[in-house]
């Protein structure tokens, strides 16, 4: 089946749309008016750029992903991989993070642009990845897979740290992230602030930190399913 990018040398490109339905329009609108590469449709959803591949070929599949979180790419990206027989390219919002640099890669992304870079940043890169160039420096990629992994190392940590809490220090530690007082917090569980204080002493030790403050701080930085499963004990 012949690629239709082929011809006139123009790169054949299909915009999957995602996030942002306006963004993917206007994209493709610019698209039209750029020298060197074809818009083979308007601007396509992830079942719709599947079934187009089973009867064309686009030389590059060019992804809008401007508000998809990292966690959410492999379910975009792999389907679209294992469909269509051209390289996929990521189109972030201004600047690329390392969860997404990585997610993508590893959901098979021939590389991710950024849109602050304009229309001229996005053509080469299409033109760069349907000549088979890779769009990811490889030493940005090495540093990024290693902050992930000392990032993940850091949570697990915290993790162990915070399971070491009893159910009623857990419950001490959500009242102090609402800025409670000894004598508030001891109120409102029924307990004397001679015991509350001898609660917060513990906490600080377990977490291996060395004020109210940094406990606090240790709670919200865990972001996820513990921190929200404090502040729903008490």
């Amino acid at each position: 089946m012949e690629r239709r990018g082929a011809r006139n040398d123009a790169v054949g490109v299909v915009v999957v749309r995602n996030d942002t339905p306006l963004f993917s329009e206007v994209l493709c609108e610019a698209l039209k008016s750029e020298g060197g590469v074809r818009l083979l449709s308007g601007p396509l959803q992830l079942d719709e750029a599947i079934d187009f591949c089973g009867t064309k070929r686009p030389d590059v599949i060019l992804v809008e992903a401007t508000q998809t979180a990292p966690r959410s790419l492999r379910g975009l990206i792999r389907p679209i991989v294992a469909a269509c027989e051209a390289p996929v390219v990521l189109l972030a919002d201004e600047k690329v993070d390392d969860a997404f640099l990585v997610a993508g890669v590893e959901s098979g992304a021939f590389g991710v642009v950024d849109s602050s870079g304009g229309i001229g940043e996005i053509v080469r890169a299409v033109r760069a990845a349907a000549a088979g160039e890779r769009l990811v420096d490889l030493n940005r990629l090495a540093e990024a897979v290693e902050r992930g992994a000392l990032r993940r190392e850091r949570e697990g940590k915290r993790t162990e740290l915070l399971e070491l809490l009893s159910d009623r220090e857990r419950e001490i530690l959500a009242e102090l992230s609402r800025g409670l007082r000894n004598s508030d917090i001891a109120e409102r569980l029924t307990i004397s602030p001679r015991t509350v204080e001898k609660h917060v002493h513990n906490i600080l030790a377990k977490l291996e930190v060395s004020s109210r403050l940094a406990a606090v701080a240790f709670a919200r930085e865990m972001g996820g399913s513990e921190y929200r499963a404090m502040q729903g004990t008490a």
